[in-house]
């Protein structure tokens, strides 16, 4: 490995995060941020702890959940991996985190690491659809107050999600003609031995799936994800408090909104372009003046990532995560299955 490792991962995400702080920070009014710090009601930052927490437990049960089909995991080596993972993605662009996640629960059980990816990318997914449940609810609400262009944005990303999950119910329900279908396009372009292994992969993956088949077990897993985003929800409500802001009950809708959407611009743990998405449209929605969700902004973020980050960092010291398997899988998802201990 060589010495710029992982930091050629990190490096990038950084930038474009140090960019978009300064662009959401540039103009910045230090008297009247230091006046509402002041101002501010510390102590009840850490309701959001609780909250927060439950919707890692939710977390876990819906993923120990969606592995039922493969193999019984205990809810202990389910919550390393899954720590660790978002930790990683805490730290770093992109979603390493969810490739080791499922090869570390992998290397602790017998569920195989394609099927185990499956799962990962099962309950991303399930994330994804009930965000865009809260998205239609803001629609609902503000549609009025919206600029074309957020809605337009706002229903694509709906929309997006919607076909990832039939995707995958079509690689559920037809395995093998699905997984040849999405790999034809390398066999149109002579990669046929590139073309074979990812049709393999495919099927592999589709094991994962299995939760798909039975309607009643699809809709448990909803309401697992409905609980992991109402705990998320909650855990945004203290950062009002704090401030002594005005408050209404779709106000965390919102932040969470337009939060995934900001993340969507790969830095670590949406940096800079999470603060940013807050601060572009969030005073237009709910008045309140652009110094004040500056500092929304920063807390939230703060008490979303840093608590993550802490505890990661000490799992992923237990699971025996080196940054050099993490740049390993950051250079390359197949590299990186095949160096991974199992």
């Amino acid at each position: 490995m060589k010495k710029i490792g992982i930091w050629k991962h990190i490096v990038p995400g950084v930038i474009i995060a140090g960019i978009a702080l300064y662009l959401t920070y540039r103009k910045t009014d230090t008297a009247q941020l230091l006046s509402v710090l002041r101002e501010m009601q510390w102590p009840v930052l850490l309701l959001v702890l609780l909250p927060l927490a439950f919707s890692y437990v939710f977390r876990i049960v819906r993923w120990r959940f969606l592995l039922s089909p493969i193999d019984n995991v205990s809810a202990k080596d389910a919550a390393g991996p899954l720590i660790t993972g978002f930790f990683v993605n805490s730290i770093l662009p992109g979603r390493v985190g969810e490739i080791l996640r499922a090869l570390l629960l992998s290397r602790r059980t017998s569920v195989p690491r394609a099927s185990s990816f499956a799962t990962v990318v099962l309950a991303r997914i399930f994330d994804g659809l009930t965000l865009a449940a809260m998205t239609l609810i803001v629609l609902a609400v503000l549609w009025s107050k919206l600029d074309s262009t957020i809605r337009l944005g706002l229903i694509a990303a709906g929309l997006l999600y919607m076909a990832v999950l039939l995707v995958l119910l079509a690689l559920r329900r037809w395995r093998e003609e699905t997984a040849r279908v999405i790999s034809a396009p390398l066999r149109w372009v002579r990669l046929k031995d590139l073309s074979i292994r990812v049709e393999r992969l495919l099927i592999s993956f589709a094991h994962g799936l299995e939760i798909l088949r039975n309607w009643r077990d699809t809709i448990r897993v909803s309401l697992y994800s409905i609980c992991v985003w109402a705990a998320l929800t909650i855990s945004v409500i203290p950062v009002f408090w704090a401030m002594h802001l005005q408050f209404m009950w779709y106000y965390p809708l919102i932040v969470l909104v337009l939060a995934g959407l900001g993340m969507l611009i790969p830095t670590p743990a949406g940096t800079g372009t999470v603060h940013g998405a807050l601060v572009l449209v969030l005073p237009g929605l709910i008045g309140i003046t652009t110094e004040n969700t500056r500092i929304l902004a920063l807390l939230f973020h703060t008490t979303q990532f840093m608590p993550i980050i802490l505890v990661g960092l000490i799992v992923a010291v237990r699971e025996g995560v080196t940054a050099s398997q993490v740049s390993s899988l950051a250079d390359s998802e197949e590299s990186e299955i095949q160096d991974m201990p199992d």
